[in-house]
């Protein structure tokens, strides 16, 4: 059975008589009377009691044409429904997300916008970690995800495989507890803390952070003496916050901060690092080219509002 029976069958019923669907079909009147007599065989039941007086429904009958316009109803809907999901009007957008950056305004601004322009496209927000992230957009499970390139080398052989759109920008803070000696006399110099207890990420749980600070470090002849190792940013900044020890941290720290820590911008802590938006090159998703569009847009104009400033 094809819909086209179906569109015949119903014209029939509507019309009132095959002659008359014949005529408004533009098909010849015996091809319409086989294609319902087709019809009935296929469904092995008569749809229509025929007489001298012309073809008035069987009961068959009458629930086929409940079920025909249910059908012809829900393929309509089916194609209209595929155009929009191939156009990325409609479906959904698989996205991660480092959390400490989950709360910055530029990206919860972005969520919100797009949910508002496009509210018909289901967008999931997986946490994760940077690297995490990457495997996850590489297998596919991931279509983006908000993360940070740290470490250039790498990154840079990521390039070729992965596209991505900066979002904002990171400084480093110290965090140290609010209520320590240190918070109260900040050192001028870093290379100070070298006996003072660190918490740090551990190595293998993200590489790209762990080499980013140690160059930082580097940089500024510290040693740190990692005392504590914490998997996620609050967890360090809870230890912070117990008087543990002090933390080197993102910027965007301070919209998750415990109240016992304390955010100090050093001069010494110089390098910066992007966070933006990755995805793998070869991501077909039209939904995906929907929020790049979207961020594209909302870059375009805060780069035109610096301008004009």
């Amino acid at each position: 059975m094809e819909f086209r029976h179906l569109r015949y069958f119903l014209g029939v019923v509507e019309h009132g008589s095959v002659a008359e669907a014949a005529r408004r079909l533009h098909i010849a009147q015996p091809a319409l009377s086989r294609q319902i007599k087709y019809l009935e065989e296929e469904l092995g039941a008569a749809l229509f009691d025929r007489s001298v007086r012309g073809a008035t429904l069987t009961a068959a009958g009458q629930q086929l044409v409940i079920d025909a316009r249910r059908m012809l109803a829900d393929l309509q809907e089916t194609r209209q429904r595929v155009a929009r999901v191939a156009e990325g009007l409609e479906g959904n957008l698989r996205m991660g997300i480092t959390p400490n950056f989950g709360w910055h305004p530029r990206i919860l601004g972005s969520l919100r916008h797009f949910h508002q322009a496009e509210p018909q496209i289901a967008v999931s927000l997986e946490p994760g970690l940077s690297a995490r992230q990457l495997e996850r957009i590489r297998s596919g499970d991931l279509d983006a995800g908000f993360l940070a390139w740290r470490y250039p080398p790498n990154d840079q052989f990521l390039a070729h495989e992965f596209g991505e759109i900066q979002v904002f920008e990171c400084r480093l803070k110290l965090a140290l507890p609010r209520d320590s000696q240190l918070a109260r006399q900040v050192p001028r110099h870093l290379a100070a803390l070298h006996d003072e207890p660190a918490i740090w990420f551990p190595a293998e749980v993200a590489p790209g952070y762990d080499q980013f600070l140690n160059y930082q470090c580097q940089m500024v002849n510290l040693v740190p003496r990692k005392a504590q190792l914490a998997s996620d940013v609050l967890s360090i900044l809870g230890l912070v916050a117990a008087g543990v020890g002090y933390a080197i941290v993102s910027d965007v720290s301070a919209y998750t901060c415990p109240e016992g820590v304390v955010l100090v911008d050093h001069p010494e802590l110089t390098l910066r690092h992007p966070v933006s938006f990755v995805y793998r090159a070869d991501n077909g998703n039209p939904t995906l080219a929907r929020y790049m569009a979207h961020l594209e847009r909302m870059r375009s104009s805060d780069e035109t509002d610096q301008g004009g400033d």
